[in-house]
């Protein structure tokens, strides 16, 4: 019996609009009131994804950075991992070669070098954004994720050189064809939930998950009834074979599942 539901964000739980549906905030509030408990994983910051969960009015435990933090429904930190400063000066100076935009979580902050205006307006529900800094002045400590955005064949190289340098050390994986993002060693969605489960004596029989991205795969892969959304890539719906089938996030596919799996 499915015990946690867990939901990405961008491109799952999220319509088109980056926000959350009518349709949705409805059958939510009807599964918690059967006593499902609700978590959001997602790559976006904590301070960006808190204000929109709260506005669902419902107590919702929340991975966030990747994997890189949690925090319980109450707001309480559970969890953080750091790259190393060392490490994060290493991959700051191998990524200033390449023509990508560089986004640092450190902290409570979003750093830039450069304006990024439409990364800007897909945050705009929760009023988080960026502040533009020169990466050289910063001290290089509690810092939760890197992420590069840029078109896919400008980022496949500076992928390619982070694997060969970083693979034993730091966690790197594609979100979308236009974001890689850097975590330290062992982060990911996966682990932190499988942490958390732990320590409520979940098994993963017991979770249902949702997701759409390269960065969800883990934790799709843990639990005992994934769903991938229907405007997944078709690399994931090739290595997820078993997973089930939801409509897209532009129609709302998240409540119509739940409505289908737990309330008819």
């Amino acid at each position: 019996m499915i015990q946690l539901v867990v939901i990405d964000l961008d491109g799952t739980l999220l319509n088109a609009h980056h926000q959350i549906g009518l349709k949705t905030r409805a059958i939510l509030r009807q599964l918690h009131q059967t006593g499902v408990r609700l978590m959001v994983a997602t790559g976006r910051h904590y301070c960006d994804v808190r204000q929109i969960v709260a506005s669902l009015d419902l107590p919702v435990s929340l991975i966030t950075s990747n994997g890189a933090r949690m925090h319980d429904c109450e707001g309480r930190l559970l969890y953080e991992s750091y790259i190393p400063a060392a490490l994060a000066q290493q991959v700051l100076d191998l990524s200033v070669k390449h023509p990508v935009h560089r986004n640092l979580y450190q902290g409570d902050n979003w750093w830039v070098e450069q304006e990024n205006l439409p990364l800007l307006e897909i945050h705009q529900a929760s009023g988080f954004g960026y502040r533009k800094v020169d990466f050289s002045t910063l001290a290089l400590g509690q810092i939760d994720k890197f992420y590069f955005n840029a078109a896919h064949e400008r980022l496949v190289p500076l992928q390619q050189q982070l694997q060969a340098a970083f693979a034993d050390r730091l966690a790197i994986t594609f979100t979308t064809d236009i974001y890689l993002e850097v975590m330290n060693f062992g982060v990911s969605k996966g682990s932190a939930l499988a942490q958390w489960c732990a320590q409520k004596n979940l098994r993963a029989e017991e979770v249902m998950a949702f997701g759409d991205g390269f960065n969800d795969v883990d934790m799709l892969q843990w639990v005992g009834h994934p769903v991938l959304m229907a405007n997944a890539a078709r690399e994931l719906k090739v290595q997820l074979p078993h997973a089930a089938a939801a409509l897209s996030n532009a129609q709302e596919g998240v409540a119509d599942y739940l409505q289908a799996h737990f309330l008819a």
